[in-house]
């Protein structure tokens, strides 16, 4: 059985981490990744580029992950995903033969998560957003049709 597999966290919670340990044969699905790649194809960096091109890069992972459930393949779902409504978007094309798993990462302690902010060269988001981001993030829960949901705590 095929199987999604969605990453639910703040930025630098361990989700990419979690990507480059579990991959396997899986198609990665990530709009920072579109645009990390833009950016070096032009000798700039992600912050130089986010702006003009999140909505593309958003649009063209959506492509990506429709092709891949067409194609019956594993998909990581490697964004934010922090609100039970834009879970929702995205599980709503998922095939129903499809077996769907929540990986959630809670937001590290401060100042684990301030470095590993910091260590993310040509990457920054402000505090605001990112504040923002932290209060809006909502747990997995059962009842959105997950198989099974995973805890990563960031007990550092």
């Amino acid at each position: 059985m095929p199987t999604l597999y969605m990453l639910i966290g703040v930025p630098a919670s361990g989700k990419s981490t979690w990507v480059e340990k579990n991959k396997g044969d899986a198609l990665v699905i990530s709009s920072d990744n579109l645009i990390e790649t833009y950016a070096a194809d032009i000798g700039k960096t992600y912050n130089d580029v986010f702006k003009g091109q999140i909505k593309i890069a958003t649009k063209i992972a959506l492509e990506h992950a429709e092709a891949a459930f067409a194609a019956g393949q594993d998909v990581i779902w490697d964004q934010t995903n922090l609100t039970k409504k834009s879970r929702a978007s995205k599980l709503a094309i998922v095939p129903t033969h499809y077996r769907k798993d929540a990986v959630f990462f809670a937001t590290p302690l401060e100042e684990e998560w301030q470095r590993r902010l910091n260590s993310r060269q040509g990457k920054s988001i402000p505090a605001h957003i990112l504040d923002s981001m932290v209060e809006m993030l909502e747990m997995p829960d059962p009842s959105e049709g997950w198989n099974i949901i995973e805890y990563y705590m960031n007990a550092k």
